[in-house]
């Protein structure tokens, strides 16, 4: 009995440090994408609406693979992610004049924060990937 109560305890702290984990992911993201927004529009988006724009985009992104899932290929799905992630940043994310910022410089905001997030994901592998790999030495 002591065993499994052990367990339900670790399994609640796993939970609890996935679901901080993809707050962290959510918030990174979206401070992300208004840096990427930035550097293209030209201003910075509330961050609750980069937040918005995040979390739609993700679902969207999800609801793409799903519907590609079945022998299309990784490259379709995520050319096809890659663009409707782009429909969401030019649906949500308004000028600085309030309008829509068109479908052409959405999808270099979405080519921007890509690049970013996977620099950034590629560096953090390497830096917690020689961190284990030191830990592992000694």
């Amino acid at each position: 009995m002591l065993g499994m109560s052990m367990f339900g305890a670790f399994a609640g702290v796993g939970l609890l440090m996935g679901l901080v984990g993809l707050v962290v992911v959510v918030v990174v993201s979206a401070l992300l994408l208004s840096l990427a927004y930035r550097l293209v529009v030209g201003h910075m988006p509330s961050f609750a609406r980069a937040l918005g724009t995040v979390l739609a985009s993700w679902l969207a992104s999800v609801v793409v693979s799903l519907i590609l899932h079945g022998g299309a290929g990784h490259l379709l799905s995520f050319v096809a992610q890659f663009l409707v992630g782009a429909l969401v940043i030019n649906l949500l994310l308004p000028g600085q004049d309030g309008s829509q910022v068109g479908y052409g410089k959405a999808c270099v905001v979405q080519l921007v924060y890509m690049v970013i997030f996977f620099v950034l994901a590629f560096v953090l592998a390497l830096l917690f990937g020689g961190m284990m790999l030191a830990m592992l030495h000694h």
